[in-house]
């Protein structure tokens, strides 16, 4: 709904969330990601093995995709980003929220920081730009993390005087990333509609494959395994096409992807929950 509302709005005034989306990416989401991990996240060891999970997935995809790029004779370069790097942040995080609670939320955040991490790395020299170390160590949710996870270990808790205003700054996050998602999808191409369909499948499809695998090798409570088969089932990451058209990289192709990815997921996601919550 919210989406569907941030949709509507761009096509009736055409507006730019450049700057909210950067709010969101500078603040509201670095300190949803603390506040989860500092406050409701039980305990960090949780966090280990489920964050090789993750990387499982994302390279393992990307394993998947490249036979099928080559086969459909497209440059890996533009093709797999968007097979690896799903929308963890703007789709996973509420999602793991609204179906499995804020402590499933604080998991999830794992997964969404091996994302953020190969998207500002792997994603980027592939897009055909240079990757910086220091880059990555000033990202706000690399920041927010590493706070997040000192002040868990520690059980360090701030006074209820800040507190407070760091929840209700948090609680704009979700709303915010849902309204912007839906005035993305309202603007990007579908020119590219056939690669972007092959894309919707095999995103989704590579994601579960790898999810599975990684089940098998580590021992999951129930709602971590939940966690990674949703994270496995998420579509392209939307910052795919703006990395793409940011680099000169063959930028409508990867917006097709995306947007097809992401209006496909409204069949897929349901599915996936059907089947999670059936055998759960």
């Amino acid at each position: 709904m919210i989406s569907f509302m941030g949709y509507l709005y761009y096509k009736k005034e055409k507006i730019s969330m450049d700057i909210p989306n950067k709010i969101n990416l500078d603040i509201f989401i670095p300190i949803l990601v603390f506040y989860a991990i500092s406050e409701k996240l039980p305990s960090i060891t949780l966090l280990g093995t489920f964050s090789v999970g993750a990387v499982i997935v994302v390279l393992g995809s990307g394993l998947i995709s490249y036979p099928v790029a080559k086969i459909l004779r497209i440059s890996p370069r533009t093709f797999l980003p968007s097979m690896m790097f799903n929308n963890s942040i703007n789709l996973g995080l509420p999602l793991a929220l609204f179906a499995f609670g804020e402590e499933a939320m604080a998991m999830a955040i794992a997964l969404s920081l091996v994302q953020v991490i190969g998207q500002f790395t792997i994603a980027v020299v592939m897009y055909g730009g240079e990757a910086k170390v220091i880059n990555i160590l000033k990202n706000p949710v690399i920041i927010s993390t590493v706070l997040g996870l000192l002040f868990n270990y520690y059980n360090f808790h701030l006074p209820e005087l800040f507190l407070i205003p760091i929840k209700m700054l948090s609680q704009i996050t979700i709303p915010l990333i849902l309204f912007a998602l839906g005035v993305r999808l309202a603007s990007i191409e579908f020119s590219h509609w056939r690669i972007g369909l092959i894309g919707a499948i095999l995103c989704p499809l590579s994601g579960v494959i790898m999810a599975l695998i990684a089940i098998l090798f580590f021992d999951y409570t129930t709602l971590q395994i939940n966690l990674i088969i949703l994270f496995g089932a998420l579509p392209p990451a939307v910052i795919n096409s703006i990395m793409a058209e940011k680099y000169g990289h063959d930028a409508s192709v990867v917006s097709s992807v995306v947007a097809v990815g992401n209006l496909f997921s409204l069949i897929v996601i349901p599915i996936v929950f059907y089947f999670l919550f059936l055998y759960a």
